[in-house]
């Protein structure tokens, strides 16, 4: 992480001198986004998952292995990292954070001018979120702040859902379900009591992931011009999603090729791990054939325009950093959704930011700009009622 720090301070002293040969970063990047950007690509290049030890601990969960040690080992680091990365950065000042179980799944409130989620006088409008982190890292506390500040821009609380983290807490099957599950209890009236219309559903990374495949689980077969189902929430945001995790896909595999030592983009430190990542949460690396989970109702590869057309998908906002690995996912997901009859997709680039650039909004103002632009998709979808 010092090795990138001072990586970043060579960028901006080199600017200051007019020296564009020794410019490495876009000049559009503060000193503090450089900062931040490379000090999160060290740590992310000091994340090393084994191939080895996921097998190991593959075949333990099966019942027989020769490497139980090995097996261990990779549980206890992964749960290392959680904690390092607990600490997190904090909401909004004036944000009320409150835990919650929904239907036995862990969640978080965090609401606007320091209200009670139950509160008359909190926002109607609801923000459902699922944080990002490859699936097996992060939580409410990474993301506080990037979840308070779009409950402000939408005037909106936020429910962010504490879904199981592979490969201890569970895998994807498990993580769709508890989706499920959270959104359910939401709308219900014994649990959040929120009307549909009044929700929108969001992820970043891949939380973009879990949040997309859950509208297209909620969105019901219908015959042209029919209207969603009395189910259906509102609206749909993601933020940089990661929409083909095993590399299913040409353009995705090409896009990770081409993520080395030249991107800019922080998810460049994560890419030797991701066959093994994958392995921990589906069941399968990008090098084999077939793109579902062990389930066939849970697509692992969400760009297909199948799985959209006929259903009667929400309007949807989907933002990308032009310099990042996962460029290539959101647009194809737009072509997708063209192809597949779900019209009402606005996909918002913004060419030289990072992956889920929005948590820099103090320091960019692109991510304020992103963030306010999801504001305003939230007051428009789910519009405020009498």
């Amino acid at each position: 992480m010092l090795r990138n720090g001072g990586a970043a301070v060579r960028h901006h002293a080199a600017v200051a001198r007019g020296d564009t040969d020794a410019v490495t970063r876009p000049l559009s990047w503060s000193p503090l986004m450089t900062m931040g950007v490379e000090i999160l690509s060290g740590f992310l290049e000091g994340i090393a998952i084994e191939d080895a030890e996921v097998a190991a601990l593959r075949s333990r969960d099966d019942g027989e292995t020769s490497d139980p040690k090995s097996a261990e080992g990779l549980l206890t680091y992964l749960r290392s990292l959680r904690a390092m990365m607990a600490v997190g950065v904090p909401p909004l000042p004036g944000t009320r954070v409150q835990r919650v179980a929904v239907d036995d799944v862990p969640a978080v409130w965090l609401t606007p001018n320091a209200r009670s989620w139950k509160s008359s006088r909190a926002p109607r409008r609801v923000l459902l979120w699922f944080h990002g982190g490859a699936f097996v890292l992060c939580n409410t506390a990474t993301h506080a702040r990037l979840m308070s500040s779009m409950g402000v821009a939408g005037d909106a609380r936020v429910l962010s859902v504490e879904y199981p983290l592979a490969p201890d807490q569970g895998v994807y099957e498990d993580m769709a379900d508890a989706a499920d599950r959270a959104y359910a209890w939401l709308i219900s009236e014994r649990g959040g009591n929120v009307d549909p219309r009044d929700v929108v559903i969001g992820g970043d990374s891949a939380g973009g992931h879990l949040a997309l495949a859950l509208a297209q689980r909620l969105a019901s077969s219908r015959a042209d011009g029919a209207t969603p189902t009395k189910q259906s929430p509102a609206g749909l945001v993601l933020l940089s999603p990661w929409l083909d995790p095993g590399r299913d896909l040409p353009s995705t595999a090409a896009a990770w090729r081409e993520a080395g030592d030249a991107s800019v983009d922080y998810l460049r430190g994560v890419e030797a791990s991701m066959s093994s990542v994958v392995e921990l949460v589906f069941g399968g690396d990008g090098s084999r054939s077939g793109s579902t989970t062990r389930d066939e109702k849970l697509p692992r590869c969400l760009l297909d325009a199948s799985l959209y057309a006929g259903r009667s998908m929400p309007p949807c906002l989907i933002q990308y950093g032009g310099i990042e690995v996962l460029a290539s996912e959101a647009t194809g997901l737009a072509e997708v959704a063209s192809a597949a009859g779900w019209d009402d997709v606005t996909l918002e680039a913004f060419p030289e930011m990072p992956h889920v650039f929005q948590v820099f909004d103090s320091v960019a103002p692109e991510g304020a700009a992103a963030i306010a632009s999801v504001g305003r998709f939230m007051k428009q979808s789910a519009a405020a009622r009498p």
